[in-house]
């Protein structure tokens, strides 16, 4: 990769598993998705802002993106429920918060907007990202892996530039936290299937964006 020289494209870390552990039940009530993603992809999204180690929820907003980045449902103004408060205060929480912190270097005063995603495994490949290979028009875009059920499928991919081949494949396992420098590669994921038709197949993550 020889576009961009000096800037840390892709940072990978794990969280330690009690940390993952603790945010992992609040997936079981994430509500349905009205919009065109909704047979696959239940959601919550909020607005936040972290400092000095506390959370503060900024006013909900519609999450609305270009149709020059977002193919499949952009211009369309989507409005979600927040995340739950005991999650949002939650230590387990936080500590994914300051690792994201950490990891981007962004200031206090910095919103941070977070996506909760439980992204089911419908049909034969089914796309964890429906938009395929993209940009999200931010800096920084973290993919935090929290739990994976029955599936095959679902790896992170990340490309030099739109029309290229991916440079770099990896699992979403649980606990990975895989920052994507999002003004200079592009990022999509592989199609999900079920290892047992007969079960329920999903990858739970955080995606976290600044």
């Amino acid at each position: 990769m020889t576009a961009v020289n000096n800037q840390n494209l892709l940072q990978l870390r794990f969280i330690q598993q009690a940390q993952i552990d603790a945010v992992k039940p609040s997936f079981n009530r994430l509500p349905d998705n009205p919009y065109a993603d909704g047979a696959f992809r239940k959601r919550r999204y909020s607005v936040l802002k972290f400092t000095h180690g506390e959370v503060a929820l900024q006013p909900t907003k519609a999450f609305v993106q270009d149709d020059s980045i977002n193919t499949f449902q952009g211009n369309v103004e989507r409005v979600y429920e927040n995340l739950e408060q005991d999650l949002i205060h939650s230590e387990g929480f936080k500590h994914l918060l300051n690792e994201f912190k950490a990891m981007t270097g962004i200031g206090e005063e910095r919103d941070i907007e977070v996506h909760q995603f439980r992204m089911l495994a419908i049909e034969s490949d089914t796309p964890p990202a429906p938009e395929g290979v993209h940009q999200d028009g931010f800096d920084h875009v973290c993919v935090c892996g929290v739990s994976h059920e029955n599936i095959a499928g679902g790896e992170l991919l990340v490309y030099e530039h739109k029309d290229a081949e991916p440079c770099f494949k990896m699992e979403i396992k649980d606990g990975l936290f895989a920052l994507v420098n999002d003004r200079e590669v592009w990022h999509n994921a592989t199609p999900m299937n079920k290892l047992d038709a007969t079960q329920t197949g999903y990858l739970d993550c955080f995606v976290f964006t600044a």
